[in-house]
């Protein structure tokens, strides 16, 4: 208790009344004070900003990765649908049979 003299109590009554604030160097540096506080303002902004982006970039690579696999697995299903012998199946059981011999193809004649 030997800190709460007489002189540090009244400078401390001083400080939580404001007084300070009337002193003309306080005034005289206003301007720049303020000035420190918005730049302040904007970094603490910057830095929300930026942590929220990096929040988001995570969460859409996530994003990107379950997309694609889902295409892989897709692309997969579609490639094993369209081997021949898996369309033989599915017209098989739609009653349609396929040809023992090539198709015939058809040319057009040439007109001299």
């Amino acid at each position: 208790m030997k800190y709460l003299n007489h002189r540090n109590i009244k400078a401390l009554k001083g400080i939580l009344r404001g007084s300070f604030l009337g002193h003309p160097t306080i005034l005289k540096n206003l301007p720049f004070i303020l000035y420190l506080t918005t730049l302040a303002i904007i970094q603490i902004w910057a830095a929300h900003r930026a942590e929220s982006n990096v929040r988001m970039i995570s969460e859409k690579t996530i994003e990107i990765n379950e997309l694609e696999s889902q295409y892989l697995e897709s692309k997969s299903i579609l490639m094993k649908m369209e081997q021949e012998s898996s369309v033989q199946m599915r017209a098989k059981k739609l009653g349609l049979i396929s040809l023992a011999k090539a198709p015939i193809t058809i040319q057009k004649p040439n007109d001299d």
